[in-house]
Formats: structure tokens, C-alpha cells, sequence
């Protein structure tokens, strides 16, 4: 029936259909799962049938090589837009379980799951979730004090400025902070791009960004726990050969080396630069610290100027308020 309302309903009416269709369910990518998860039950008589639900699927813990991802999706996205230089902020519940899973437990779990439902005679759906929030839960102040150590450890020779990640607690912060650390400079590089004959994306992408955090609120800011016994069951009843074969048990998993990984994934294969090119990278990101700092002395003795010539204050003032907006906008 949805299918066919597709099929035959305008955008608008569509639109308008949307909440009713919806109820409960916080879009319609969760709605569409479900869907798909009733249309795999039907089957379940005719032959096995099992359902895999993974969580958010992040890079590589192993396979085919630690932190490989082809996904801009998940904490790689933004571990990829902050080693820019571009993604400044970032809305997360540092104190909350994030339910992550490697691409590589998935795909394990995957294999074997075919293995297992093909060895055994089941006339009802069986369910497993791939998940790590009960079997080994990661929060981000396990890694958020080294993140940015990351970062300059592993920097882009194609950094566009100096990186540097701050955890905001609220999405009225992040969009608050986000007006001064990611629209105006973004206004005022894609101005530059234009005059040099560049194609200007800077502000295409915090636009995306912005939607898509709006969409993604519900998600970001509540922790759900998924419980995985059968999954847990599985991984434990393989032969000691398979469980290092087709490893998908993350209680195994230390998520500090594992953001490590990441980092140098998301370097290797989403922004495509060669380990080779790392001393020059590094060399770079010595210039953008200087060139940062030197910017940000200038901007905010600029503003205590201002400051200090609004309200027709000494100069002995000046520094006060220069130090004040430099404090106060460390607070976004």
C-alpha cells in the first residue's frame, strides 16, 4: 500500500501523508526498515530467515585493513570535515553510550549468520543485533581529550586551517557557535573562491550539515541500549579457528586505539593522501597554528578596539575587553 501511494500520490500530498504514515517513528528511514523487516517475516515458513540489525556502521576495526571506510556517515564524516580544518564544533553527549560497529563485525556476522541459518531448520524469524552498546558501550569522553591529538598527529597536507574539534553539549550551542566558527568564515572563503575562479562549497556544506543535525537530533542527544544475547551466543558457539576468521565480537575492542585507526583511515581513504605525504603535512600544520593564532590575536584585539571606541573607554581598556571577548567566545 505505501508503495503504491508512492507510486501514485504527488510530492505535496506525499508530504502531507508523511506524519500519519509516520506516527511513532522519528522518519521515514526508520519506518522503511520496518517495513522491509515485516516483508522478510512473511517468508519465514517457506525457508530461513534471519534479520541482522546493526547499529550506526562506522570504519574498520580489522578487515580489510584497520580504519578503512568509504562512508562519510557517522563519526567519520566528521572526523573527516575537522581534519580540514572546516568542522569546528560538534554536537555530542559526551556522557551518553553511542552504539558504534565496525563495517568488518558486520559484514562477520553477516557470513556466519548465512553459515548458521543454512545449518539448521527454523520456521520463525530470528533476530540478532549487531551492536556494542551493552557487549562493550563507547562514550566520547573515553577518547574527545585526544581527538584533536589525533588530528595534528595525522594531519592534511589539504587542511584549509588549523584543526581544531570542540564538543558542544546542546544543538542551540553548536548552532550558536556555529554562526561564528563555521557561517562567516565559510561566507568569507567562498567570497575568496569565487574571486580566484574556484568553485565555492563551504557554505553548501555547513547548510548539510545543519539540516541534516536538525533531522538527526532525536538521535544524537538519547541513548538507547540494544541487548545482543543471540549474537553474543553465536559468536561464542563457532570453533576456534572461525571466531578468528569471522570475529565479530567487539567486547574485544579497545575504542581509544580504535579512534586511532580511524583518524588514519579517514586520512588514507577519505581525503586520499598517502601515508608518504604525512612529514609535509605535518611541516603544514605547524604554518596553519602560527597563521591561527596570529588571526585570532588580530581578530579580537580588532574587537576590543571596537569595543573600547563604542563606549568611548580609555584606552587602558582596550586589553580588558580584547581578553573579555576572547573569554567569552571560548565559552561557544
Amino acid at each position: 500500500k505505501v508503495v503504491d501511494l508512492v507510486d501514485t500520490l504527488s510530492d505535496a500530498a506525499l508530504d502531507d501523508l508523511l506524519p500519519k504514515l509516520l506516527k511513532d517513528h522519528p522518519n521515514a528511514y526508520t519506518f522503511t526498515k520496518q517495513l522491509a523487516e515485516h516483508e522478510v517475516n512473511k517468508h519465514a515458513a517457506q525457508f530461513p530467515c534471519a534479520i541482522i540489525r546493526p547499529s550506526m556502521i562506522t570504519g574498520a576495526w580489522k578487515e580489510p585493513t584497520p580504519g578503512w571506510t568509504i562512508s562519510k556517515n557517522g563519526p567519520q564524516g566528521f572526523l573527516m570535515g575537522a581534519s580540514k580544518g572546516v568542522i569546528r564544533r560538534l554536537p555530542v553527549g559526551v556522557d551518553l553510550v553511542y552504539d558504534y560497529i565496525p563495517v568488518d563485525a558486520v559484514v562477520n556476522q553477516t557470513l556466519v549468520l548465512g553459515w548458521y541459518m543454512g545449518t539448521n531448520s527454523f520456521r520463525e524469524v530470528k533476530v540478532f543485533h549487531c551492536t556494542s552498546s551493552t557487549s562493550n558501550p563507547f562514550k566520547w569522553n573515553s577518547v574527545v581529550d585526544h581527538v584533536n591529538d589525533h588530528l595534528h598527529k595525522y594531519p592534511l597536507k589539504s587542511a584549509i586551517w588549523y584543526p581544531r574539534l570542540k564538543f558542544v553539549s546542546s544543538l542551540w550551542v553548536y548552532k550558536l557557535a556555529s554562526i561564528f566558527v563555521h557561517i562567516l568564515p565559510a561566507l568569507v572563503l567562498d567570497l575568496l573562491l569565487r574571486v580566484t575562479g574556484g568553485r565555492p562549497m563551504l557554505m553548501r556544506l555547513h547548510t548539510n550539515v545543519w539540516e541534516s543535525l536538525n533531522r538527526l537530533e532525536k538521535f544524537i542527544f538519547t541513548e538507547w541500549k540494544y541487548h545482543n544475547p543471540a549474537t553474543q551466543q553465536l559468536a561464542q558457539s563457532l570453533p576456534e579457528k572461525d571466531k578468528q576468521l569471522f570475529n565479530f565480537n567487539v567486547a574485544q575492542l579497545q575504542w581509544p586505539e580504535y579512534f586511532v585507526q580511524l583518524t588514519q583511515g579517514v586520512r588514507r581513504y577519505l581525503n586520499n593522501e598517502h601515508p608518504k605525504s604525512l612529514d609535509a603535512a605535518r611541516r603544514k600544520d605547524k604554518v596553519l597554528f602560527v597563521v591561527d593564532l596570529v588571526f585570532q590575536v588580530l581578530i579580537f584585539a580588532l574587537l576590543g578596539w571596537l569595543l573600547a571606541t563604542v563606549f568611548g573607554s580609555s584606552s587602558s581598556l582596550f586589553w580588558v575587553y580584547a581578553i573579555g571577548s576572547y573569554l567569552l567566545f571560548s565559552l561557544l
